[in-house]
C-alpha cells in the first residue's frame, strides 16, 4: 500500500548505498594518498623554501638541527631531500596499489588501506630515524660542526 497523504516516508530520508559506498571507497583512496602526497609537499617545500630560522611552528624540529642556524638549514635541506624521494617513491606506487584494491572490493580496499598506513607510519618514522641520525653525526647538541666532519 501506499503511504496515506500527511504520513512520512522515512525510507526516502536514507541515501542510497551506493552514495555511501563510493565514499567510503573515496575516503579510502585519500587516506592511502594523504602520506606519500604530504611528503613530497613538505619535502619539496622544505627543500626549495625552507623556514628561515629555528622555529616551534614549521619546519623539521629536532633538538641539534635546532641549535644554530647552520644546523637549522642542513637539517631542512636533508628533511626536504629525505621527505621528497620518499613521496616520489610513496605516490606512484600508492596509485597503483590504490587502483588494484578498487577491484577487489569495499572490505579489500579497508584492510589493504590499513596495512598501506601501517607501512606508510613505519616508513616515515625510518626517514626521521635517518635524519636525527645524519644530523647528529654531523652537528654537536649545541649545533656546531664535530671536527671529524668539518671540512
Amino acid at each position: 500500500m501506499g503511504t496515506a497523504a500527511g504520513e512520512m516516508n522515512l525510507g526516502a530520508l536514507l541515501p542510497n548505498i551506493g552514495t555511501v559506498v563510493g565514499l567510503i571507497e573515496f575516503a579510502l583512496w585519500l587516506a592511502i594518498l594523504a602520506g606519500p602526497l604530504m611528503l613530497l609537499g613538505f619535502g619539496l617545500l622544505f627543500r626549495y623554501r625552507p623556514p628561515a630560522e629555528a622555529n616551534f611552528g614549521l619546519g623539521y624540529r629536532f633538538w641539534w638541527g635546532m641549535a644554530s642556524l647552520e644546523a637549522w638549514r642542513y637539517t631542512q635541506r636533508l628533511a626536504g631531500i629525505i621527505w621528497t624521494i620518499l613521496g616520489v617513491v610513496l605516490t606512484p606506487v600508492m596509485l597503483v596499489v590504490c587502483i588494484i584494491l578498487q577491484c577487489c572490493g569495499t572490505m579489500t580496499l579497508a584492510i589493504g588501506a590499513a596495512v598501506c598506513l601501517i607501512i606508510e607510519l613505519v616508513l616515515v618514522a625510518a626517514a626521521c630515524i635517518t635524519i636525527n641520525v645524519l644530523v647528529m653525526k654531523k652537528y654537536d647538541k649545541d649545533g656546531y660542526l664535530r671536527e671529524e666532519t668539518a671540512e
